[in-house]
């Protein structure tokens, strides 16, 4: 099987100037699974890579004062479960699920699972716009899924309405600021590539990423060039929107959730409050003046962080 041709996305459409109707999620979802059937992530360079995001969300845990014994963690979607293996080796007292659409990935993620002798974590297939999952997980983690749907608000709506009363959610998405110049990057090799085979774009990658000087230093997080799944992902994805946070503040609070900490991607906490970034007495109280998602928005526009992750708590 082959993947759809990326060049022919919307995203391209508005790059060239064009203003296309909104594509319809169930053709999104149809790219984003073929790509994952073909080209399934994480790579396996990525095997316990994971063990410092689950020991941090350990310490926020701690710092809440919340003992997740017997919780029940929910991974959507898991990939091939690298994450949610590190997760279920940092919290052995909590059982876990993962959902991801991709059967290939699915299989992956089993197999890893058994190999490290994790009985507490198990993956199926899911759609996470179809999961009809209500006030049933203690916590659930959502990393790089839902900039790749159609309707990210409509995927945030399901995480909220999936998650018990008084429950955590961590969301990770690309932020819309901090993310130019990898659309910048991924608009020239569409252009590049525009027609070619899916091979002949992977190959188009490496070589400007030769000509062009650039490696690992300047992605983040770094990216294995030599693996083709991890070139597909990063510069080739079927779809991808990054969001703004003062969008995903708006939609997260719609479905009962209060944000309560943001970091990038490595766990580096930054400070929701736009004082924590201004100096200016009189720009500080104008600031204050904004509600939770506008003074979100000031923050996105500072920092301009690659990635967002965001921990919000489900109102009781």
């Amino acid at each position: 099987m082959t993947m759809p041709d990326p060049t022919l996305s919307v995203e391209t459409a508005r790059a060239r100037g064009n203003s296309p109707a909104p594509p319809a999620p169930e053709r999104v979802t149809s790219q984003v699974r073929q790509q994952y059937l073909e080209h399934p992530f994480p790579p396996p360079q990525r095997k316990h890579s994971y063990r410092e995001h689950a020991a941090f969300v350990r310490r926020v845990l701690d710092d809440l004062g919340l003992d997740p014994t017997g919780w029940r963690f929910g991974d959507i979607a898991c990939g091939t479960g690298l994450m949610m293996l590190d997760y279920a080796l940092e919290f052995p007292e909590a059982e876990f699920v993962g959902y991801d659409l991709s059967e290939a990935s699915v299989a992956r993620a089993n197999e890893v699972l058994q190999a490290e002798g994790v009985k507490n974590a198990r993956a199926a297939v899911g759609n996470l716009l179809e999961l009809r999952e209500v006030d049933s997980f203690d916590y659930i983690l959502s990393w790089g899924t839902v900039h790749h749907l159609a309707e990210p608000d409509a995927g945030m709506a399901v995480l909220c309405r999936a998650l018990k009363p008084g429950g955590l959610l961590r969301l990770g998405v690309y932020g819309h600021y901090g993310n130019l110049d990898r659309q910048i990057q991924q608009e020239f090799v569409r252009s590049l590539g525009e027609g070619l085979p899916l091979d002949e774009r992977i190959q188009v990658v490496r070589e400007w990423a030769a000509e062009a000087g650039f490696a690992d230093a300047v992605t983040a997080p770094p990216v294995d060039l030599s693996d083709d799944a991890w070139v597909v992902d990063e510069f080739l994805h079927a779809w991808e929107s990054p969001l703004r946070l003062r969008d995903v503040v708006r939609t997260l609070q719609a479905g009962g959730l209060e944000p309560f900490l943001l970091t990038d991607y490595y766990g580096e906490r930054i400070p929701l409050d736009p004082a924590e970034h201004l100096r200016n007495r009189h720009l500080v109280e104008l600031a204050g003046r904004l509600e939770l998602p506008e003074r979100c928005h000031l923050v996105d526009l500072m920092v301009r962080p690659y990635w967002l992750s965001v921990f919000a708590q489900k109102h009781r």
